[in-house]
């Protein structure tokens, strides 16, 4: 037995169904916590604009500039700390994640607010991995998909409630506040952590040689690249969504945040429908939903100016944005079997840099001249250039398998 499978059947094994239940649940949270943190900070762009004196694309750095860290330094991070139990490591992310939010909170000028930033997106990626290492251990390969689901229901329901809450708060209370309030919520779940996820069994020390190893594959080069072209076809247009419902379709900042929920709850329905598709036809769901991506990001740029098909394009594009994310995962899990640690890690870098690309290519494109209609049809290009990356791969899957 190789040592990351060790790993897997050894370190997150729960002795109950209800102990497995309750430590699902608070990594669940866990990663509703993380990702709430970075979702949020779109709903907050008008807010920071205002409040700190500068443009979108200045304040549109705070998306890049996170998203870039998470890129960087996630796999360093996650090498360093592969030595660690799970639950350690967890415990120590957590805390730094929620140092650094209380850090923002406090910031006093914007490069303040983009340092303290920058210290939590270092904790982005391992504790995903960390999270999604022990969920997909706990159950039958053939459940996969959806154990990856389970963990991103976090994700998706950070979209559904975490972020509009927090754009909510900054609303009413300020940005500030809203900082606070994931700061709190980080060490609630730390204490989850520490109660509900049990410390592991004695095992062999993962080596991070070993891991690295199992990354080097063309397949999984090829995996991450998809990622990576989606989430920036998606995030041309996501980053900027805010000030297109305020400035183009003529919606209040309530009705907004109104509109991030209803993109959230797409995203919960759209989490459960990509979990079966990772089971049981990982590569056709993959692509048909990135030509649904595709489409969907260009009817973004006519429906955005009348208010009733703008709700139905941020529901629909809710459900295939959340969609794409276990199907995603699964294919780079399968594609570095004897690497999930790393490669939950890099793949949650590849993520953050399609974040980094889409956000950077939509503030250029708005400091060039474009407007914030051109936008989604610009993420549907790219996001058709995933579909070609994703068909031609999956044709030579089944041309090996024939």
């Amino acid at each position: 037995m190789n040592t990351s499978t060790a790993l897997l059947e050894t370190e997150t094994t729960v002795p109950s169904v209800r102990h497995r239940g309750a430590a699902l649940a608070i990594l669940t949270a866990c990663v509703f916590v993380v990702g709430t943190a970075e979702w949020v900070m779109v709903g907050l762009l008008p807010q920071l604009s205002a409040d700190w004196h500068r443009p979108l694309p200045t304040v549109g750095s705070l998306v890049t500039w996170y998203a870039l860290v998470v890129t960087v330094a996630g796999p360093l991070v996650t090498v360093g700390m592969l030595r660690l139990a799970r639950r350690r490591a967890l415990l120590v992310l957590l805390g730094v994640f929620a140092a650094g939010n209380l850090a923002a909170a406090l910031a006093g000028s914007f490069n303040a607010l983009l340092a303290a930033r920058m210290l939590t997106a270092l904790t982005h990626s391992t504790a995903f991995a960390a999270a999604m290492v022990i969920a997909v251990a706990m159950v039958p390969a053939a459940r996969r998909g959806r154990a990856i689901a389970v963990v991103t229901a976090g994700w998706n329901l950070a979209t559904a409630v975490g972020a509009p809450m927090g754009t909510w708060i900054g609303d009413h209370y300020g940005w500030r506040t809203t900082f606070w309030a994931i700061a709190a919520t980080a060490a609630f779940v730390l204490c989850g952590v520490a109660a509900l996820v049990r410390p592991p069994a004695p095992h062999e020390i993962a080596r991070p040689r070993d891991e690295v190893r199992g990354l080097l594959r063309p397949r999984v080069g090829v995996v991450l690249l998809i990622i990576v072209v989606a989430q920036a076809g998606l995030f041309t247009a996501y980053t900027y969504i805010a000030p297109l419902l305020r400035e183009v379709g003529g919606f209040t900042p309530s009705a907004v945040t109104t509109l991030l929920a209803l993109f959230g709850l797409g995203a919960v329905a759209g989490n459960v429908l990509g979990g079966r598709l990772a089971d049981r036809a990982p590569w056709a769901g993959l692509c048909s939903l990135l030509v649904a991506l595709a489409g969907v990001l260009a009817a973004f740029s006519f429906t955005s100016r009348i208010q009733w098909t703008s709700a139905v394009t941020v529901l629909a594009l809710g459900v295939v944005a959340a969609a794409l994310i276990p199907l995603l995962q699964e294919r780079a899990l399968a594609a570095a079997p004897t690497a999930p640690t790393l490669v939950t890690a890099i793949s949650a870098s590849a993520f953050n840099l399609g974040v980094a690309g889409g956000s950077q290519l939509g503030g250029c494109a708005l400091t060039t001249g474009l407007t914030l209609t051109d936008l989604p049809w610009t993420g549907a290009l790219l996001a058709a250039g995933a579909v070609l990356i994703a068909a031609t791969t999956a044709r030579n899957h089944l041309t090996r398998q024939q």
